[in-house]
């Protein structure tokens, strides 16, 4: 139902699943968290988005590169009888630029995955921005990446799986498609051998003095 929120319930829910993420690499044996910390899921959400821009900023810039570029070639064609030839032309750019948009979308997904584990193990921002350390941590182990990427596609495809049921399902496939890749990073994080900070685990029994 939080997820129903425009925006803020996206971002909550994204930081639900960074706060499952964190719970699993301090070892706690019910990572689940309270959805009624709100404002801390709130800002892990936000967090986790602007690791995300930051990663994506190559492909986002080259996007507008290619925009403006269209943008130029048809105003240029428009005053001249070279339509056809500029519209081939941009035609073949497209096709040569799909590809490797797509495989630098793969890699920068890795990538980013190894930023939202230094956040996830440092509950700072700064360390998952640091890109040279991040791609280091890439690097030493693409395995591991590799395969957090292919579970965070499997999960999308459980995901979409609740389109099945009116639509009404994907509320609870999405949200559980996360959880599910939130417990995978952290599981990556401990394999990684990456320190989490000691937190007090979560009480989910009854108030103090019932």
């Amino acid at each position: 139902l939080i997820s129903l929120i425009p925006l803020v319930g996206q971002f909550v829910v994204l930081g639900y699943a960074l706060k499952v993420a964190q719970n699993v690499a301090q070892g706690n044996p019910r990572p689940l968290p309270r959805w009624g910390e709100f404002g801390d899921h709130l800002m892990r959400g936000i967090y986790e988005f602007v690791i995300r821009l930051v990663y994506a900023l190559p492909i986002v810039l080259i996007a507008l590169l290619f925009a403006c570029l269209g943008a130029a070639m048809g105003g240029a064609s428009a005053d001249s009888d070279n339509a056809e030839r500029f519209g081939a032309l941009f035609g073949m750019l497209a096709l040569c630029l799909v590809p490797i948009l797509f495989v630098l979308g793969l890699a920068i997904t890795v990538v980013t995955f190894a930023a939202l584990a230094r956040f996830v193990a440092s509950n700072n921002l700064g360390d998952a921005l640091k890109i040279g350390d991040v791609i280091a941590l890439t690097r030493r182990s693409p395995g591991a990446w590799l395969m957090l990427l292919v579970v965070s596609l499997l999960a999308g495809v459980v995901a979409s799986l609740g389109m099945i049921a009116c639509g009404v399902g994907i509320l609870f496939t999405a949200v559980y498609a996360q959880i599910v890749i939130g417990h995978a990073l952290g599981q990556t994080v401990v394999q990684q051998g990456l320190a989490a900070p000691a937190a007090a685990p979560y009480s989910y029994g009854p108030p103090p003095g019932l």
